[in-house]
């Protein structure tokens, strides 16, 4: 839609414990905050980072079974993950804030994006074939949907684009709220 921006990533590590919070939304709701508020500051302090009047920032979550599944850890991990969402249903959250200057100051406007996503059942041989590839690694729940493991899902109701994770729909509708 014409807008221009450049890719930030935070150096803030992800510290925080799901077990602290009372859902799993708060969760990444916060761990996203943490992220926004790291680059927005060190954008606006850093002459060698451009100056942000927006920042995005978001955090994706795999959940099953009320339980966060976060990036595994190692093959191993990965493997008991996969194990725990073939064949079942599960869903993904994305936090997401954006950091906005305005005349009257820095504000901040915030959403939770759920989708529910179907896996069928995987064979053990594809399991670790898929872990061997080392797709899972960098990726919430162990899996990219937007790569060889779409050959595990059944459905989604929901934003595709929140699996992958970033919810483009939501977020372009919270910009455009915004005179983006």
């Amino acid at each position: 839609m014409g807008l221009k921006f450049n890719i930030v990533t935070t150096l803030k590590p992800d510290e925080n414990n799901p077990a602290l919070y009372k859902t799993q939304e708060e969760y990444v709701a916060d761990t996203a905050l943490s992220k926004v508020k790291e680059v927005f500051e060190r954008c606006n302090e850093n002459p060698e980072l451009p100056k942000a009047d927006i920042v995005i920032g978001a955090d994706t979550v795999v959940v099953k079974d009320e339980k966060v599944l976060e990036k595994p850890r190692d093959k191993q991990h990965a493997y008991e993950m996969l194990s725990q969402l073939s064949g079942s249903s599960h869903y993904v959250l994305t936090g997401v804030h954006i950091m906005y200057k305005t005349n009257e100051g820095v504000k901040l406007k915030s959403f939770v994006e759920r989708t529910e996503v179907a896996f069928s059942t995987i064979d053990t041989d594809t399991m670790h074939a898929y872990v061997e590839s080392g797709e899972p690694f960098d990726k919430a729940g162990g899996y990219g949907i937007q790569g060889d493991a779409s050959l595990f899902v059944e459905s989604i109701q929901g934003d595709y684009w929140n699996v992958v994770g970033l919810p483009k729909n939501h977020l372009f509708r919270e910009l455009l709220s915004l005179g983006v």
